[in-house]
Order: structure tokens, then C-alpha cells, then sequence
């Protein structure tokens, strides 16, 4: 079976994008975010006994609107499935962190709400986080690249969500 103009087409231009210094470039995103992720993780658990994951959620919502966001929009913004956002809330609901709330004139949707334990876990971690951006991050980006990464990682970002439908 001969390739398509368009398998060519496709194939010269994965050769164009994979040069050695977007692979490495590549490697050592990959490398620190798993670093990064590791480290940050490990320390929120020990000093809040808060995973990552849902500092990530307190942060949405501590940032929303009255502090509340519908499963769809707090499940886009973590980039989690609604099947995999709905047991992460679960579980923040037994730690009392977060609430179900009706949304008014539609009992068929929900608000997910920070609630008074969730807002104080929440300043608790702060802390910890903000250190962390400012020692593995903010240390090694002057602020004049600070606007090319910020692009460049959004356009990647949005790139994924639009793919994968997250």
C-alpha cells in the first residue's frame, strides 16, 4: 500500500516539529513537572495532610464566583473527567472541605461550594504552594521570558483540551 500525499504531507511535518531541541526541550518539561508535581505533593500531604489534587480544587474554587462552580466547569478547569471529578468530590464532601449545593432554578444541576473547613485547609496550604512557585519557579524565569513560557504553555494547554475534549 503506497502512502497518501497526506501521510507524507503529515510525516514531513513531524519531522520538521521533532528537532533535538524541542525533544529536549520536551524532556525537561516532562521531567520537571513530574518533579515539581512529586515534591509539591509530598509536602502538602505531610504539613495539611491535603493532596495535590485537591488543593487544585480548593484553588478553583477559592478563585471562583461566590466561591462555587458547576461540576462541568470545576471538571474543565482540573482537566478531570466528570466520572473522575465526581469521586474526587466525593471525597472532599466526607472531609467536609467542599458542599453539593442546588443551583437555583435547576434542581437536575449542582454547585460545588468551598465551605468554611475547605477555605481554612486552603489558606493553610497556600502557603506551601506559593513557596514552591517561588523556589522551583519564579527563580529561573526573569520576567521578561515569563510571557513567552506563560504562551507557550497555554497553546500547548489549550491544544490538549481541545483534543481530548477535557
Amino acid at each position: 500500500m503506497r502512502p497518501r500525499a497526506r501521510d507524507a504531507d503529515h510525516t514531513e511535518l513531524g519531522r520538521k516539529l521533532l528537532t533535538l531541541p524541542r525533544l529536549n526541550a520536551w524532556g525537561a518539561f516532562l521531567t520537571a513537572h513530574k518533579a515539581l508535581e512529586n515534591i509539591l505533593s509530598r509536602e502538602l500531604e505531610s504539613a495539611c495532610g491535603l493532596p495535590l489534587t485537591w488543593f487544585d480544587a480548593l484553588a478553583q474554587l477559592r478563585m471562583a464566583p461566590a466561591q462555587r462552580l458547576t461540576m462541568g466547569q470545576l471538571a474543565s478547569a482540573l482537566l478531570f473527567s466528570k466520572s473522575g471529578l465526581t469521586r474526587l468530590i466525593d471525597r472532599m464532601v466526607q472531609a467536609g472541605l467542599v458542599q453539593r449545593l442546588a443551583r437555583p432554578g435547576d434542581r437536575r444541576s449542582l454547585h460545588i461550594a468551598l465551605t468554611d473547613a475547605g477555605e481554612h485547609k486552603y489558606r493553610q496550604a497556600l502557603p506551601i504552594h506559593l513557596d514552591h512557585v517561588k523556589r522551583y519557579f519564579a527563580a529561573y524565569i526573569e520576567d521578561d521570558e515569563a510571557p513567552a513560557v506563560e504562551s507557550a504553555l497555554m497553546r500547548m494547554a489549550n491544544a490538549v483540551r481541545r483534543e481530548s475534549g477535557l
